[in-house]
């Protein structure tokens, strides 16, 4: 008997009992030598255990089951390419090849006009800040001089008339020009709105007016709003204490498992006044931020391969999505405008479910081309540093975390402009989120509305009714934890499988039935 062999056991009936092991591959191999044979009593159940699909089995890698589904997919399409080749054949033209003339003359004007409103928001800050160089100045010795100009002391009361009448001027210039950065801020959505919905034709032209005016907007809204408190902080000599209230709001977050995050303070390269500059507001206007700051965190090294490679990917990707929108997208919106008109919801719906493929990967591309590429390849130009443009917000479990995660620009703006003001005022929390969405709800109605030329509403509800999902997946949320599956599969259905498709048919529906006699004669997506 070899070493490894189990030894056999000595009952008191003197038969051999069960080895306690399985035995060895060696162990096999001696037995054959030696001509002895494996019993067939040794025992294979020995312990209770799950199945590896059940609750009570220790986590398993699905990796597998995730290769199929991507096999799957893949398949999917391949098949759907196929079907649509057969179909339609090449569809593809050259992108702007049937936009008119005076569509792309009057998109470029739109576009050259926006940066005058810029500088006129720079050039009312430089006024205010030779008044508040001079209000501050009135207002120290309005407070300091005891003695008037003839020598004699001053009364207490004359001075204090003296301070009061001082505070009520700095504060009259304060409100002056506030109202004049409003005229200003309002202007900026005023003119291209009528531009996108009475001169330029072209949907996709005039969004891209009205999308650049929306950006403009929220940065000259910052701007103004940043500006009015240094400016009041600079006239009157508030000490930075005063600011500490916003800084416990700041500090309220807490990090993943509950521990409390204290965060940073920030401290500008530069100061006011010294901050109202050409220079500063030019950098401003071109940073990937909405959020006006008189410094921010700067990177060193400018990476000219990294540069290169964002700006290849901003191409490709805009290739990518003209040819999802003309070969696929536009066949399905045409082919569904019978559907609405006889309201055959179950053509309807499939209709839907077969533009949801491409409608999602579209909107993929499209996230990618501005929120990674596009926004990396500016920040490098100007070496802006902060560069969390988004978060995870492809696993996020309920509706109100994918609206925190996906934007973090216009997140942050909301945050900082709208919700903190308001909260830190006595506003309820729930009342702050109410009037954000409702703000959000307005602007995507005038980003979509107006250069359509469709002001129905649907753009506007489908923001607005983001409040009832958010309310149901919160108790998801809360139940099953932060990354819950479920709530990550409503967030998935209720705005790509169903409401972005949903919208995009009706908003086609509808043009095609106002613009178009024939809707297959021409595509919305032509050029």
């Amino acid at each position: 008997m070899t070493q490894e062999e189990p030894a056999p056991t000595s009952t008191s009936a003197g038969s051999t009992a069960i080895p306690q092991i399985p035995p060895t591959v060696e162990n096999l191999k001696n037995s054959r030598k030696t001509g002895t044979s494996y019993r067939h009593t040794f025992p294979v159940h020995t312990k209770s255990a799950p199945s590896p699909l059940s609750k009570e089995a220790p986590p398993e890698s699905y990796r597998g089951f995730v290769n199929l589904g991507m096999l799957l997919l893949f398949g999917n399409n391949i098949r759907l390419i196929i079907e649509n080749y057969q179909k339609y054949g090449i569809l593809i033209s050259l992108p702007g090849s049937k936009v008119s003339g005076d569509d792309w003359l009057l998109t470029a004007l739109a576009h050259t006009l926006l940066p005058l409103n810029v500088l006129l928001a720079f050039q009312l800050e430089r006024w205010a800040k030779k008044s508040a160089v001079g209000l501050r100045k009135r207002l120290a010795d309005a407070s300091s001089n005891s003695v008037s100009s003839s020598g004699e002391d001053k009364d207490p009361k004359q001075r204090l008339e003296e301070a009061r009448s001082a505070e009520a001027i700095a504060k009259a210039y304060q409100k002056m020009f506030g109202w004049l950065h409003a005229l200003n801020v309002m202007l900026i959505l005023l003119w291209p709105s009528y531009m996108s919905y009475y001169m330029i034709f072209h949907p996709f032209l005039s969004m891209t007016c009205m999308i650049n005016g929306t950006i403009q907007f929220f940065k000259m809204t910052s701007f103004a709003l940043v500006h009015q408190d240094l400016r009041a902080a600079y006239i009157f000599d508030q000490p930075t204490d005063t600011f500490h209230h916003l800084i416990k709001v700041h500090d309220t977050s807490s990090g993943k498992h509950g521990v409390r995050v204290q965060h940073e303070i920030y401290q500008y390269d530069v100061q006011y006044p010294d901050n109202v500059t050409f220079m500063n507001v030019a950098y401003f206007w071109l940073a990937p931020t909405l959020c006006y700051q008189p410094s921010y965190p700067r990177t060193t090294v400018f990476r000219k391969s990294f540069f290169i490679k964002r700006v290849s990917e901003v191409l490709t990707c805009f290739g990518m999505m003209y040819f999802l929108i003309e070969q696929y997208a536009t066949p399905t919106l045409q082919n569904s405008v019978r559907a609405v008109d006889q309201l055959a919801f179950g053509t309807m719906l499939e209709r839907v479910l077969k533009l949801s493929t491409t409608s999602v990967l579209i909107w993929l591309l499209m996230f990618y081309t501005f929120f990674h590429a596009t926004f990396n390849a500016l920040a490098e130009i100007l070496y802006f540093g902060d560069r969390c443009f988004y978060l995870a917000w492809w696993n996020a479990g309920s509706v109100a975390m994918y609206w925190r995660l996906w934007n973090k620009p216009i997140y942050t703006f909301f945050k900082r402009h709208v919700y903190l003001p308001m909260v830190t005022s006595g506003v309820s929390s729930q009342s702050a989120m109410l009037t954000i969405f409702t703000i959000s709800a307005i602007m995507h109605e005038i980003v979509i509305g107006l250069p359509t030329h469709m002001i129905y509403g649907y753009a506007f509800a489908g923001m607005f009714f983001q409040i009832p999902l958010i309310a149901l997946t919160r108790p998801l949320e809360k139940w099953r934890g932060t990354g819950t599956g479920l709530g990550n599969m409503i967030f998935w259905v209720s705005f790509t499988i169903l409401g972005q498709p949903a919208c995009a048919l009706l908003y086609y529906y509808h043009w095609t039935k106002r613009h178009i006699d024939d809707p297959t004669s021409m595509p919305l997506a032509s050029g």
